[in-house]
């Protein structure tokens, strides 16, 4: 089986998207064929749509955006539904992170996913929310299982076996094993940062923008 790691993310390197198909690969490895494909742009090329076309399963790797999926992967969606007679039948399955801490933020989010399957008539497998996204690329070189991203792991590692089982299964929900607290205070800091490298300064976290 050929199966297509579809990274949507806009950002080009160092997402939490890239970090979670690293993991997949991991767990797929030398198993069966992985191709990544790169879906930052609102527009498809040929290329994607011919690497799309020799892969049997599809698997969305995506950031929670306003609930729903990012503005340029929507409109990635609606080319392959325009095109959808060309592939035939395709399993779909969907990996969405966010920076809240809980997965389940992702819900509705795997729900667009799902709802665009089928009306492309391809077979929706399941989905998986992820919590903690902010910390992913931190985490990235421990070794797969290791904490604090041991259920994320597990989580990926049973979308791989439902995958080559052609399988289907309810969408699950996973997060990082950090401390609520400490997830959160580790990101306001980092947003601190970000600020002062912005030239503002940290007490402006709670402005109202005019």
């Amino acid at each position: 089986m050929k199966i297509a790691l579809i990274n949507g993310s806009p950002k080009c390197k160092e997402s939490a998207s890239g970090a979670l198909i690293a993991d997949f690969l991991a767990c797929a490895y030398e198993k069966c064929d992985c191709v990544e494909i790169k879906m930052n742009k609102p527009k498809l090329t040929d290329d994607v749509i011919d690497a799309l076309t020799e892969c049997e399963a599809w698997v969305f790797f995506y950031p929670l955006y306003v609930d729903g999926v990012p503005g340029h992967l929507l409109s990635c969606l609606k080319e392959l539904e325009k095109n959808k007679d060309a592939f035939g039948e395709r399993y779909i399955y969907a990996v969405s992170n966010c920076g809240f801490y809980d997965g389940r933020q992702c819900e509705w989010s795997l729900d667009i996913i799902k709802h665009w399957s089928r009306r492309c008539g391809f077979v929706f497998g399941g989905g998986n929310g992820v919590g903690g996204g902010g910390a992913l690329t931190v985490l990235l070189n421990l070794k797969p299982g290791a904490k604090p991203k041991s259920q994320i792991d597990k989580g990926l590692s049973f979308i791989f076996e439902k995958i080559l089982e052609e399988n289907i299964f309810d969408n699950f929900y996973t997060n990082v094993s950090i401390p609520r607290a400490i997830y959160k205070m580790a990101a306001e800091h980092g947003w601190g940062k970000s600020l002062v490298k912005n030239g503002k300064k940290r007490k402006d976290i709670s402005s109202i923008p005019n």
